[in-house]
């Protein structure tokens, strides 16, 4: 895929093992990410999730940031309902 635009989105979290948690938690879906106008690259650097989006044009790289900022918003929103042992772990 020949990318147009590229957008580097960089997600502070407030710690390592929560940047952690959500980063292996959405994995799976990053892999599974199949478009053929954008590409999702996902990096974990401390307490920060890095997200690069690659795409051929700016629909599909907003699709594509929205779709991974529900998934993020969902797994935050998880964390706060779990047991925190379950997290750090």
């Amino acid at each position: 895929m020949e990318s147009k635009i590229s957008i580097k989105t960089v997600i502070q979290l407030d710690s390592p093992e929560e940047a952690k948690f959500i980063y292996e938690s959405l994995i799976p879906e990053v892999n599974d990410h199949h478009f053929e106008r954008s590409q999702i690259l996902l990096r974990l650097e401390t307490n920060s999730l890095i997200m690069t989006v690659n795409s051929q044009d700016i629909t599909a790289a907003k699709a594509s940031i929205s779709s991974m900022l529900r998934w993020i918003t969902l797994v935050c929103e998880l964390i706060q309902i779990i047991p925190k042992k379950i997290v750090n772990t």
